[in-house]
């Protein structure tokens, strides 16, 4: 009874797969399957986009935060200069006024001097020398005072008008760090803004990748013969392959992906891919299947091949030599596409490799194993 039971649930089970089976079934899970995986491009450019953006943001970030650096520099600079300055007004002013009370004194001896007691100072000399003499003392000590009240005067007029100039230019910068500070507010609100916004495509990316492998899981149980439905479904993507990939050459990394420092400069310059040296002539082989998109002479980078891996994924491979392949050819994983050519420009021949999606490039030595 149990075998019996058992004949019908797997006949049962069997005609289920062949109804699953059906031509318009198969149809609509590759058109479900086609239009997600395009929803999931269409995700891919909109985070591109909004990642460039924040890039952006982030570079006007930066350079407001060093304004406002340099800024607060100038800011406390004039602020000492004022400082400096309101003290050495405060110094002539009392000094003025000190001068103009010992002048006010001496007006008053004078004065309290006048009339018998002037005429007896002057005329109490011996001759007409001490007297010219004592005349000459007097308009000294009047001239003399005169002129360092004018001095003090002047002194201070300019020290003000430079103070005053000082304090102005101080203002200024005030309202330019308030301006900068504003559009400080506004770039980071904006940039937490387009967080949400790339959280939200990360999401849309997500569920794309999920409802993709479960149409993947589902078509598991469709007796599918169509080739093409059957690519569709299961072909690899590139992406698929991160860490993994194999190498275009065997050699040595000799320049690694990112910031390096010049030999002859003391410049940190942008390196977008990786340079293995090899023996002049050494295979060069793609690393994925795909279709060729360009080859030809790119400056300062020789013979160079470029490979199309679907979904935006390219490979970039230059200084290279007897290329074996042309421009709309489609190729597979390992096969050979040239041979280490030539390059003027490095210290030993080799290849020079880049990993692009879109034209981002990314970090050959974590997509490829070996490295």
């Amino acid at each position: 009874m149990l075998q019996k039971n058992l004949v019908i649930i797997l006949t049962l089970f069997f005609s289920i797969g062949a109804f699953a089976a059906k031509p318009a079934d198969v149809d609509s899970l590759s058109q479900d399957f086609a239009a997600t995986k395009k929803k999931l491009e269409a995700a891919e450019v909109k985070q591109r986009q909004v990642l460039s953006a924040l890039f952006q943001i982030n570079k006007k970030i930066k350079k407001i935060v060093r304004e406002k650096g340099e800024l607060s520099q100038q800011r406390a600079f004039l602020e000492m200069n004022v400082r400096n300055l309101s003290q050495k007004v405060e110094d002539l002013d009392s000094r003025s006024k000190s001068q103009r009370t010992l002048l006010a004194e001496r007006l008053r001896a004078i004065y309290k001097l006048g009339g018998p007691s002037m005429a007896r100072f002057l005329f109490s000399s011996n001759n007409s020398s001490s007297l010219e003499r004592n005349l000459k003392i007097l308009g000294i000590v009047a001239s003399r005072d005169l002129d360092l009240i004018k001095n003090y005067s002047r002194d201070l007029k300019d020290l003000q008008v430079k103070r005053n100039a000082l304090a102005s230019r101080l203002e200024n910068l005030k309202n330019i760090e308030v301006k900068i500070l504003a559009q400080e507010k506004d770039l980071i609100k904006e940039q937490e803004l387009k967080g949400t916004v790339l959280d939200s495509i990360r999401k849309s990316k997500y569920f794309a990748q999920n409802k993709m492998n479960g149409i993947r899981e589902k078509s598991l149980h469709l007796n599918i013969e169509d080739a093409g439905v059957f690519d569709l479904l299961y072909k690899a993507s590139f992406a698929d392959q991160k860490g993994n990939l194999p190498l275009p050459i065997y050699g040595v990394v000799t320049k690694k992906f990112g910031l390096i420092k010049g030999e002859d400069h003391p410049y940190s310059l942008s390196h977008k891919g990786i340079y293995i040296s090899a023996a002049k002539g050494t295979p060069v082989k793609s690393i994925f299947e795909g279709q060729v998109s360009f080859v030809g002479e790119v400056p300062g980078f020789g013979t160079t091949l470029i490979v199309d891996h679907g979904d935006h994924y390219y490979t970039v491979y230059s200084h290279a030599q007897d290329v074996q392949v042309a421009v709309g050819e489609e190729i597979k994983e390992s096969q050979v596409l040239a041979q280490v050519g030539e390059a003027p420009q490095e210290s030993n021949p080799g290849l020079y490799f880049e990993i692009r999606h879109f034209s981002e490039p990314y970090d050959p030595q974590q997509w490829m194993k070996g490295l």
